[in-house]
C-alpha cells in the first residue's frame, strides 16, 4: 500500500509540472529534485539523447557535481547508462564496483555512489534519455521500486516530448517574426534608398550653381569688404550640404565592395594620424591596444570610411577633451567556430541616453545640429556587406548606474575566406 502511495504520489508532482513553464531546462531541475526525493536516493540524474551525434548528454543532476552538466556524454551501448538507452530496458546494478561493464566520469565526483539503476525514457518507441539514480551504499533495487522508477521515466519522457514540441515551435515562430522583421526592415531600406537617390539628384545641379554664383562673388570681393564673411558663409555651407548630397548617394546607391588583403590596425594607425591635429586640437588623447591581427579580406576605401565616421563619433563625444581607447582583438563563436578580428573604440565622454541610442543606426536620427543621421548608417551597411556586424553600448552620466559615462563602438569583421562574399 505505502509503494501504491509513492507511485500515485509521484504520477501526481511530476504531473503538475504539465501546468508550468515547459522550459525543458526548468523540467528537468524539478524532476530530478522530485525523483531523488520519492526513490529515496543520494543522486538523480538525466542524460537526454542527441540524435545529431547519436550520443547522451548529461542535462540535470542532484547529487552530482554540477560542473558536469552538458559535459558528460555517452554513447548508446557505452557503460551501464548506454546499455540502458541501447536496448530500451531498464538495467539495475547494486554494485558497480563489481561490474565491469561501468564506466565511471570523474567531473561527475559519481567515484564515491556504489548502486545504479537505469530506466530509458522513451516516447513512441522515440529515445528521448535515460533516468539514472544512485545511492552511496550498494542496494538491491527491489521489483516495486524499478517499477516506480519507470513509472516516473514514462511522465518525464510525456513532459520532455511536449517540451519539445513547445520549443520548436516558439522557436520557429521566433525565426518568422524575425524575418519579418527584416523583410519590413528590407522595404523600409529600400525606399529610403529610393528617396535619397532621387534627393541627391535633385539638389546635386542646384548646388553646383550655387557655388559657382559663390565663387565668383568671392572672386569680386576683396579683404576689406565685410560682405566677404558672408560669402566664405556661404561657401562653408554649400561644401556642407554638397557633403550629405553624397553621403544620400552613397545609401541610396552603395558602390560594390572590392576585397583585399589588408592590415586592419594599419588603416587603425592611418586614421588616427589623419585626426591628430583635430584630437590634440580638443585635448584628446589617444591610448592604442592593438594586437598583431591576422590580414583580412575587406574594401580598404570603405574600411576606412567606417573608422573615420567612428573617429568623428568619438571626437564628438568629447567636446571638452578625454580619452579615447582604441583596441583590436581575434575571437571565436562557437559552434561553427567561425573567427572574428575586432576594433573597439572607447570614449569617456558624457554617453548616450538609452532612449537614443535604440536609434543611432536608423538612417537620417541624429542628435546633431549639423548631423545628417547617415554616418553610422552606412558604417552598418558596409560592415554587413563583408559579413561582419558594428554593435553600440553606452552609460549615460545622467543615469543612475554605479557603470562609469562613456560609449564603446565595437566592430566585428570575419577572419580568412568567411567575409568574402
Amino acid at each position: 500500500m505505502k509503494k501504491y502511495n509513492e507511485t500515485l504520489l509521484a504520477v501526481a508532482k511530476i504531473g503538475e509540472l504539465v501546468n508550468g513553464p515547459l522550459e525543458t531546462s526548468v523540467i528537468l531541475k524539478k524532476v530530478v529534485e522530485i525523483t531523488a526525493s520519492i526513490m529515496k536516493v543520494d543522486v538523480c540524474s538525466i542524460y537526454l539523447y542527441d540524435g545529431g551525434i547519436d550520443t547522451l548528454v548529461l542535462e540535470a543532476t542532484v547529487g552530482l557535481k554540477n560542473d558536469a552538466i552538458g559535459q558528460v556524454h555517452i554513447n548508446p551501448g557505452e557503460g551501464i547508462t548506454g546499455r540502458a538507452a541501447k536496448q530500451g530496458r531498464t538495467v539495475a546494478v547494486a554494485d558497480v564496483m563489481k561490474d565491469k561493464r561501468n564506466i565511471y566520469f570523474p567531473m561527475t565526483g559519481e567515484e564515491e555512489f556504489h548502486s545504479l539503476l537505469s530506466v530509458p525514457l522513451v516516447y513512441d518507441e522515440e529515445l528521448i534519455g535515460v533516468l539514472n539514480v544512485q545511492t552511496r551504499k550498494p542496494r538491491k533495487y527491489e521489483q516495486n521500486e524499478r517499477r516506480l522508477l519507470k513509472t516516473i521515466a514514462h511522465q518525464i519522457s510525456g513532459l520532455l516530448r511536449n517540451a519539445r514540441l513547445f520549443e520548436r515551435e516558439l522557436s520557429a515562430r521566433k525565426a518568422l517574426e524575425k524575418a519579418q522583421e527584416k523583410l519590413i526592415e528590407s522595404e523600409k531600406m529600400a525606399a529610403l534608398g529610393r528617396l535619397a537617390a532621387t534627393m541627391s539628384h535633385e539638389l546635386r545641379n542646384p548646388l553646383a550653381g550655387l557655388k559657382g554664383a559663390a565663387q565668383l562673388l568671392m572672386k569680386k570681393t576683396d579683404a576689406r569688404d565685410e560682405r566677404g564673411e558672408y560669402v566664405e558663409l556661404i561657401m562653408h555651407e554649400i561644401d556642407r550640404l554638397g557633403r550629405i548630397t553624397e553621403d544620400l548617394l552613397l545609401f541610396a546607391k552603395p558602390k560594390k565592395i572590392r576585397l583585399e588583403e589588408v592590415n586592419p590596425a594599419d588603416i587603425i594607425d592611418d586614421a588616427l594620424t589623419l585626426f591628430t591635429p583635430k584630437l590634440e586640437a580638443q585635448n584628446i588623447s589617444v591610448h592604442k591596444r592593438l594586437s598583431k591581427l591576422p590580414k583580412i579580406k575587406a574594401d580598404r576605401d570603405k574600411f576606412m570610411q567606417v573608422i573615420v565616421n567612428i573617429m568623428l563619433n568619438s571626437i564628438d563625444a568629447l567636446p571638452n577633451g578625454g580619452e579615447l581607447i582604441v583596441s583590436s582583438g581575434v575571437i571565436r563563436e562557437e559552434p561553427l567556430g567561425a573567427e572574428f578580428t575586432t576594433f573597439q573604440f572607447r570614449d569617456n565622454g558624457e554617453g548616450i541616453p538609452q532612449d537614443v541610442l535604440g536609434n543611432v543606426f536608423e538612417p537620417f536620427y541624429t542628435t546633431k545640429a549639423e548631423g545628417t543621421g547617415l554616418g553610422l548608417a552606412v558604417c552598418k551597411t558596409i560592415i554587413e556587406e563583408h559579413g561582419g556586424r558594428i554593435d553600440i553600448s553606452s552609460h549615460h552620466s545622467g543615469n543612475t548606474s554605479a557603470e562609469k559615462p562613456g560609449t564603446v563602438i565595437t566592430v566585428a569583421l570575419p577572419i580568412s575566406e568567411r567575409n568574402g562574399r
